[in-house]
């Protein structure tokens, strides 16, 4: 079960470095961020109402869980999204491939969730494909050396970090429900995230705000996604090894790359086939 729900959660996610990609040709990342997040704030209580018969119980680790998460997601949904600003897709996306690897091991040591050895073998695959998606002429180094050259990579590389130790805080979130409700803390977190960025959005004014109107249908579809994808991430988290279900979203990469080249006419999807190939069986090792 909660691999089909991951692989729906990096469907849907996919899709949103396009529509961010758009929208930031004219209005700036912080408030792409907080535009986005807060239109998707009805649909996301709609179906947390509907999913969630009985109010769970929380505790103050709930609250230090939820709010540490949305601490972190304000700090690496903007710098990805400045990323996004700054460089291709197809460049940026593929180097958020790191975290992974260490949720798997932080989420050993503190959460208990041992993998297996074909678990470990499927992660390791899933990060060489995802590596090499982003493999160039420049060599195999290339990626670690761009972020001297490129700040929009560095930005992305910071971003993957932080969103290595965000699932870790909303399973234990999750964990601190009772009973135990994804949806709530999938609620919760995203309404503390348009929270702590209002303020700086309010200081950029109205002229930055509407630049969002200039875009309108990509701002809509990308709020539909932040409105429905974490009720399934999320219940995976509850479900599934964290460090899994985190390798299994990493298979948006792919998604990405191949809407980069239908939609924004990147080049190069030919010479990342072997790459995104290397992701699958890894996914496919890490699902069974």
């Amino acid at each position: 079960m909660w691999v089909a729900l991951a692989l729906g959660a990096a469907l849907l996610t996919s899709f949103n470095p396009i529509l961010y990609k758009r929208i930031l040709q004219d209005a700036e990342p912080l408030v792409v961020v907080w535009g986005v997040t807060l239109l998707a704030l009805p649909m996301l209580g709609l179906f947390t109402l509907a999913l969630t018969p009985q109010f769970p119980r929380l505790d103050g680790l709930f609250l230090f869980s939820v709010l540490g998460s949305a601490g972190l997601n304000v700090a690496a949904h903007l710098a990805s999204t400045k990323a996004l600003k700054l460089e291709d897709v197809s460049l940026v996306t593929p180097l958020l491939i790191f975290s992974p690897a260490f949720t798997v091991l932080i989420s050993a040591l503190f959460l208990g969730e041992t993998p297996s050895a074909r678990g470990v073998m499927g992660v390791a695959l899933v990060l060489i494909g995802a590596y090499w998606l982003n493999h160039s002429s420049a060599g195999w180094l290339a990626p670690f050396k761009s972020p001297a050259l490129k700040p929009g990579v560095a930005l992305v590389l910071l971003a993957g970090l932080l969103w290595a130790v965000t699932p870790l805080l909303e399973k234990t979130g999750i964990r601190h429900t009772s009973p135990e409700s994804p949806r709530v803390v999938a609620f919760v977190a995203t309404a503390l995230l348009a929270i702590l960025l209002t303020p700086a959005v309010a200081v950029s004014g109205r002229p930055a705000l509407g630049k969002l109107f200039l875009h309108r249908r990509e701002w809509l579809l990308a709020a539909l996604i932040a409105g429905s994808a974490p009720i399934l991430g999320y219940t995976a988290f509850s479900l599934g090894f964290v460090g899994y279900v985190t390798t299994l979203f990493k298979l948006s990469t792919i998604m990405t790359v191949l809407w980069g080249s239908l939609f924004l006419k990147e080049r190069n999807l030919a010479q990342r086939l072997p790459g995104s190939l290397m992701m699958v069986a890894g996914a496919m090792l890490t699902a069974l």
